[in-house]
């Protein structure tokens, strides 16, 4: 096969860039001996016409330019249709099917990576007596080709030995059924299980308090109810009027409260 590197060469922009350069030289003279100008109200118009001669002439060379990106393009484009065809799919249809037969070994050996695991813990729950309370799943296990089995196979009896160790702490608890029916539920998370257990108690709690108060207070308000019932209904007593005479020993303020004590109560007198 030839050199690579020189497979693919331009062999035009050279060509180009010596007559850019050339051109260039004309340009920078150009443009010196215009910035020399000195403008003022005798040499404006001849400044002016200095710079519409520049911009003609750049405009000339934009429309040059403009023609030879498109001639290049042109070529370009039947250039890369060519190598596309010819290089570029040959490539990445072996990467494509290099890449599919090596995730189908790996996928196989993935699945049976997972497979010696499953069989591996679901022993360890059997032996332990955990099947009621976790899963292979609840395990959470990030199974990979590159992690070895002896370390995953660590996770597994860390985990159910914690799970082990959470049991024995929820069959001391005052809501224990309760804790572990939510502790199978959040799949072995024993501080979440016991909160929610004991954040519903406190709500009951509460309800029950409640409950109660407005019990004792309708209670209290019954009993208003009743007292002020049988004042209203109570029969009352009408006292006829008598006279009667006595003779008092007082001071002259005393008299006088005495007076305005009778006239306040309503009470005739001579």
């Amino acid at each position: 096969m030839e050199d690579k590197n020189n497979l693919i060469v331009l062999e035009q922009l050279p060509v180009i860039k010596y007559k850019l350069e050339q051109l260039s030289v004309e340009i920078k003279k150009k443009v010196e001996d215009a910035n020399k100008l000195v403008v003022n109200e005798d040499s404006v118009k001849e400044v002016k016409q200095v710079r519409a001669n520049l911009t003609k002439e750049f405009n000339e060379l934009e429309a040059q330019r403009k023609q030879v990106k498109q001639a290049i393009m042109s070529k370009y484009d039947e250039f890369e249709e060519i190598y596309r065809e010819n290089v570029s799919n040959l490539y990445k249809q072996a990467d494509s099917d290099l890449k599919e037969k090596i995730n189908n070994v790996e996928l196989s050996l993935k699945k049976q990576k997972e497979d010696e695991l499953y069989d591996f813990a679901m022993e360890y729950i059997a032996v332990n007596d955990l099947q009621d309370f976790i899963s292979f799943a609840d395990i959470g296990l990030n199974i990979t080709l590159s992690a070895s089995m002896k370390s995953l196979k660590e996770e597994v009896i860390a985990f159910c030995e914690k799970v082990r160790q959470d049991i024995e702490l929820i069959n001391m608890e005052e809501y224990r059924d309760e804790i572990l029916y939510e502790y199978k539920k959040n799949h072995g998370n024993f501080a979440q299980s016991k909160i929610n257990v004991i954040e519903r108690h406190n709500a009951l709690n509460q309800i029950a308090k409640k409950k109660v108060e407005e019990e004792i207070k309708q209670e209290e308000q019954k009993k208003i109810e009743e007292i002020v019932e049988e004042v209203v209904t109570a029969p009352v007593e009408i006292e006829e009027e008598q006279t009667f005479q006595f003779t008092i020993t007082c001071t002259i303020s005393q008299a006088r409260k005495l007076k305005e004590w009778l006239n306040n109560e309503g009470i005739k007198y001579e």
